[in-house]
């Protein structure tokens, strides 16, 4: 959020809910720790304005697949060491078995863990895929904005997924509730 979307320290830390102080030090570990893994040059990872074909089917195949609870074409989809993380939250998925074993019982009707039905609504973040999900919950009849998935896409495969909290939603002028089935114009944006 400093970097990329050049937010003020302040601003940073009351969305992400830490204190000022706390955003400045994740901050100054993140900067080396990024410059290990990007191209020297900024404008070598700067990734095209527009998706590629490629980047569209296999968004559509995600929302696809997480719509139906499709867990194995799902799984086709995933690099063997696909990455899942939720930022803020302590949590790290680092191969395709373990994304699908943490996922799995959310899609499952008949498990307790099951959180409901999905729908999508496709956008960029940082120039990348991402989709925003929204969940319907057992016996309610709106869904409403639950995660935002930015997809990294490597050699056809997906590598890693970032997923962030709704309160993004406003951000991305993406709606807090969508009807069965979502409408509306194009909402592809790019923040």
């Amino acid at each position: 959020m400093r970097d990329v979307l050049a937010w003020p320290a302040a601003e940073t830390a009351a969305l992400l809910e830490m204190s000022v102080a706390s955003v400045n030090s994740a901050l100054q570990r993140a900067r080396p720790a990024l410059r290990e893994h990007l191209p020297r040059h900024r404008t070598q990872w700067t990734a095209s304005a527009q998706p590629s074909q490629e980047e569209r089917k296999i968004l559509q195949r995600y929302m696809d697949a997480a719509e139906q609870s499709d867990l194995t074409a799902m799984a086709d989809m995933l690099s063997r060491d696909a990455q899942l993380t939720m930022p803020p939250n302590p949590l790290w998925f680092t191969d395709r078995a373990a994304i699908l074993t943490f996922i799995a019982p959310s899609f499952d009707p008949g498990s307790p863990q099951y959180i409901g039905r999905w729908r999508h609504l496709p956008t960029r973040a940082n120039g990348q895929p991402a989709l925003a999900g929204y969940l319907q919950r057992p016996g309610t009849t709106v869904y409403r904005a639950q995660v935002l998935d930015v997809l990294r896409i490597e050699d056809g495969k997906i590598a890693e997924i970032t997923s962030f909290e709704p309160h993004l939603f406003p951000a991305f002028a993406l709606p807090l509730t969508i009807s069965d089935p979502p409408s509306g114009p194009d909402t592809e944006t790019d923040r």
